[in-house]
């Protein structure tokens, strides 16, 4: 049943586009005679569900114009007797970033009891704007979009009928598990003193990470066990900061409750690490710190529009008294069944274990490389993602989806966007080739060849986008223009130079898109297709002109690029191992490179194809690889890592913005795992 039929698309009037930054909410009578209701909604871009004053759902799962997902929820629990009041709030951010794209914003539900409709979303249900949000557009980050600016104390305009919002109706329900909103996560304070500001005029973020912090006894702040403070007179100060520790890296929603004599200004920043000794509010052009007005009075707040990925949090509190209740997240968790750890060493038990938590805070409507930076899905991260995850919780509904809904992204230049379903300016080729082996990896792990079916035609277009471009040297010459990021991973020489070309080939793409057509070639002959034979011969001949152009006789490895003169990088060779380039009288030789101190290593992502060119021949290599991910792993667990890093680095890599938990480090669970190790 269409539980749609009679619904609408709808927007708040009086609206004057472009929509940015902005918040609205939408508000009906629903009355469920029998006590039950199920409520089927779908925004652009974010929702959150009240029902009697009572925080019910929230969470959209990010889509397209022509494939919008709606969510099914269960209001039986919120019902009363007779009418019930059913608010539904809506943020547009109106900027396309990676982790979303800017659609045509609107809102569409329908409330049912059994097969009776009960409620729908016309022009004749009223909303308004929800003018509390200041739209001040400081981005969170680029990947995210923008931070928040809340004032409880501002009045709100009168309700008036809502439009249509000039959306087509082509609805799917979500095709993954709700997330689970969890309770509030407990946290303890591990900093506390007295602030002053430096300078009020700069972004919020700026002025928290910038302010002189005067660290102060508890005893002589505090009264009592909660947070209560009372400043004396003479204290020169401009608030109270508190600087609260969650136990652990975390995803979920932003939570706090706070008792304030008068009208307060209070800032909220978060972080994964302390090594300024407060909050990293500020890095670059990213502003993690939300600002708030709380009233007079007692104060409950919960932003439910945007997860945040986080440990730390830091409160400058504009009041010379008043208390916080709370301060923390209601955690937003994909459930997942973690599968029994089987590692017997104790190393390698805690690095599987961090490993599994990694993974879970990189998954929610879709992989995501970190929850705190990013939130934004790559072909080539997830790739990592979803090996880790079918041995850490034998999950294969969530990569199916994942991978099944990036085929909508398929750009005119046969390329897929580079952040599926959101949309960016640049974008790496090289991901695109890892989406056709990600497809072949699924239908071999599963047994399901349903998949490779219903993108068959997705990466047949990529694959012939492929061919067209090899030339006359047998090679694929690397994509141009200001869009074309040739990246590979973050060490020198392989991060791309963005927009930058000193040469005109290299060895890694044409062995990504070699390996590519070799995987096409076999998920045809899987489902039966005539044209195996073609693909891999493409394969074929690209891997014979890479050897060709790249193999460094007198060295016995690859070059990256002709101008290098001699064996660079270890990721060229493991490359070169894992695609099948090399001729099997040279595979020794080769290995042997790759196994060197003497070239650029492997980045932390990157280590997986090392590990898998080691291994999948024999298992001679299989001490230098546990003795590899031992030294590397081990560094960071001896570092105090809750999670798994970005980059060896941690929080000093990326001109200090390095996340400190990201999925693609999750690699020794597939490698211990499929490889039976140790």
């Amino acid at each position: 049943m269409d539980r749609f039929h009679n619904a609408e698309w709808i927007f708040a009037a009086g609206v004057t586009p472009p929509v940015t930054d902005r918040y609205f909410t939408y508000h009906a009578t629903l009355s469920a005679p029998q006590g039950r209701a199920t409520l089927y909604l779908a925004a652009h871009a974010e929702y959150a569900v009240y029902l009697n004053g009572r925080f019910v759902d929230c969470g959209q799962y990010d889509d397209y114009e022509t494939r919008q997902f709606y969510d099914t929820l269960c209001l039986d629990a919120y019902l009363q007797a007779g009418d019930n009041e059913l608010v539904i709030g809506q943020y547009v951010s109106g900027y396309a970033s990676s982790s979303c794209n800017a659609l045509i914003p609107g809102v569409i539900f329908a409330a049912w009891d059994g097969e009776t409709e009960l409620l729908v979303s016309s022009p004749a249900i009223l909303s308004r704007e929800d003018v509390r949000y200041h739209p001040d557009q400081e981005l969170l980050t680029p990947q995210l979009g923008y931070n928040f600016n809340f004032d409880a104390t501002a009045a709100l305009p009168p309700l008036t009928p809502s439009v249509p919002a000039g959306k087509q109706k082509a609805l799917y329900p979500r095709p993954v598990r709700k997330l689970v909103i969890g309770e509030r996560t407990d946290a303890k304070v591990v900093a506390q003193g007295v602030y002053l500001e430096n300078d009020k005029t700069l972004p919020k973020a700026v002025r928290m990470q910038t302010a002189y912090l005067s660290a102060t006894r508890r005893e002589y702040l505090c009264a009592g066990e909660d947070l209560t403070w009372q400043v004396p007179a003479d204290r020169r100060c401009d608030g109270v900061y508190f600087v609260a520790d969650l136990g652990g890296e975390a995803a979920g929603l932003l939570t706090l409750s706070v008792d304030v004599p008068t009208d307060t200004e209070i800032l909220i920043g978060i972080g994964e690490h302390l090594d300024d000794l407060r909050v990293r509010a500020s890095v670059g052009t990213r502003n993690f710190c939300f600002r708030t007005v709380a009233k007079a009075g007692h104060n409950e707040f919960t932003h439910p529009f945007q997860r945040l990925g986080l440990r730390y949090i830091q409160l400058h509190i504009a009041a010379p008294a008043g208390t916080v209740n709370y301060v923390g997240i209601l955690p937003t968790d994909y459930p997942l069944t973690y599968l029994p750890n089987p590692m017997t060493d104790k190393l390698h038990r805690k690095i599987w274990e961090v490993g599994a938590k990694t993974l879970q805070h990189c998954m929610h409507e879709h992989y995501e490389d970190c929850p705190w930076r990013e939130q934004s899905l790559y072909a080539m991260d997830s790739r990592v993602q979803i090996l880790c995850g079918y041995y850490a919780f034998g999950e294969t509904a969530f990569p199916r989806a994942t991978l099944e809904m990036m085929q909508y992204a398929l750009r005119p230049d046969n390329l897929l966007e580079l952040c599926p379903p959101g949309k960016v300016g640049v974008n790496i080729p090289s991901f695109t080739a890892v989406y056709v082996r990600e497809i072949l990896e699924y239908m071999q792990f599963t047994g399901d060849l349903t998949l490779g079916e219903e993108v068959y035609d997705t990466l047949k277009t990529i694959c012939e986008g492929f061919i067209s471009r090899i030339d006359e040297t047998g090679l694929l010459p690397l994509y141009c223009g200001s869009w074309a990021w040739n990246f590979y991973e973050w060490q020198p020489g392989l991060s791309g130079h963005l927009h930058q070309f000193d040469t005109e080939y290299d060895s890694l793409l044409s062995t990504f898109v070699s390996d590519a057509l070799r995987c096409f070639a076999e998920i045809t002959t899987l489902l039966g297709k005539p044209e195996a034979s073609r693909y891999a011969a493409a394969s074929r001949g690209l891997a014979e002109a890479v050897h060709r152009h790249f193999y460094d006789t007198a060295s016995g490895g690859y070059l990256t690029r002709k101008e290098d003169g001699a064996p660079r990088h270890a990721l060229t060779q493991a490359m070169a191992l894992f695609a099948g380039i090399v001729p099997e009288e040279l595979v020794e030789g080769v290995e042997q490179w790759l196994m060197s101190d003497t070239l650029i290593p492997c980045s932390v992502s990157m280590t997986i194809y090392a590990y898998e060119a080691l291994l999948k021949r024999s298992d001679k290599h299989r001490d230098y690889v546990l003795s590899h991910i031992e030294t590397v792993w081990g560094r960071m667990l001896s570092a105090g890592a809750d999670t798994f890093w970005e980059t060896a680095l941690g929080a000093d890599d990326f001109e200090m913005a390095g996340s400190l938990c990201h999925g693609w480090s999750a690699v020794p669970i597939y490698i211990f795992s499929h490889y039976h190790l140790p």
